[in-house]
């Protein structure tokens, strides 16, 4: 089997063909079609529950796809000039998954547990620069860290990279180059991933998402599809959200195609749209982190590194 090399377009200039992080949509194809994929998106659902489980404070307070990108915008901005309020807010509202307003308030959590702290002068009262703490970079090292082992199965360079990612200057050098791919994946995503757009901005919906195909899953195809049962109480308390809540989530999926409700209680069918959906998102996923992993060597190799801690 060959190594997928991610294409050299920069973000924002892909040509004919091409999606907003610059990959042609035949390398998207050839990427779903991969027999290493079905691999790859068993490891990053399955490890994703573990760490739901080992890592609570970051998943209490990061529970949807837009908080979780605003995690990753701030550990961008500081390895690129700064964490200030005003880029944050800036950024965020760019992403189109957190409103700037929701991302001061979302700010103040990330400061009220630990994950940044106030550095450098004040301006009126105001603090003017923020740092990630080391907590919040070991959280986000320790979850990029498993889309990086399922993505390096396709590419030698994300298992080099991977391999020094707990040297100071790796992780911040990584994040630095995989921000601006990362907003511009949350502004354009690809049309088979759209029936997962609201689901990833519930609170827990893509951890809810990853149980049920987890859950249903025999060894054959993945993600799966044909009849499961699923228990909403159970997925309530796995994810301490309401009832209410996980049906919401259900029902959106449902709208999207993804799943039908059956007759009987709990009962559910998995359809094949929902595995092309995930398929999508993982290829897309996986490509980035070659994208990013070739250009963290790049900058390594001549120096242009992120802040170390």
């Amino acid at each position: 089997m060959t190594d997928f090399e991610s294409p050299e377009t920069a973000p924002g200039r892909a040509g004919a063909g091409s999606d907003s992080v610059g990959f042609a949509e035949a390398q998207i194809q050839a990427m779903r079609e991969d027999p290493r994929l079905e691999a790859a998106m068993r490891h990053s659902v399955s490890r994703a529950l573990t760490y739901y489980r080992a890592s609570p404070l970051m998943h209490r307070n990061m529970k949807d796809v837009g908080r979780f990108v605003l995690g990753v915008v701030a550990l961008y901005l500081d390895a690129t000039g700064g964490l200030t309020h005003r880029r944050l807010r800036t950024l965020s509202g760019q992403s189109g998954l957190i409103s700037a307003g929701a991302a001061s308030a979302v700010l103040l959590r990330l400061r009220l547990i630990g994950y940044v702290v106030p550095v450098g002068p004040q301006m009126n009262g105001q603090i003017k620069l923020y740092r990630p703490t080391p907590a919040m970079a070991e959280a986000f090292r320790e979850r990029m860290r498993i889309e990086m082992e399922a993505a390096s199965v396709f590419n030698p360079r994300v298992a080099a990279v991977l391999q020094r990612l707990a040297e100071p200057e790796v992780f911040p050098t990584l994040m630095a180059v995989l921000g601006d791919d990362t907003i511009n994946a949350a502004r354009h995503p690809h049309p088979d991933t759209v029936g997962l757009d609201r689901i990833s901005t519930r609170t827990a919906g893509m951890m809810l998402m990853y149980r049920i195909m987890h859950d249903a899953d025999t060894g054959a195809a993945f993600p799966p599809t044909g009849e499961h049962a699923i228990s909403v109480s159970g997925l309530a308390r796995e994810f301490e959200v309401s009832r209410s809540h996980v049906l919401t989530v259900l029902r959106d999926a449902e709208q999207a195609g993804l799943m039908t409700r059956l007759a009987g209680e709990g009962r559910w069918r998995l359809e094949p749209r929902l595995g092309e959906a995930f398929r999508t998102f993982y290829a897309v996923l996986y490509m980035g982190m070659i994208k990013g992993a070739r250009a963290t060597q790049a900058a390594l190799a001549v120096g242009l590194t992120g802040p170390a801690r």
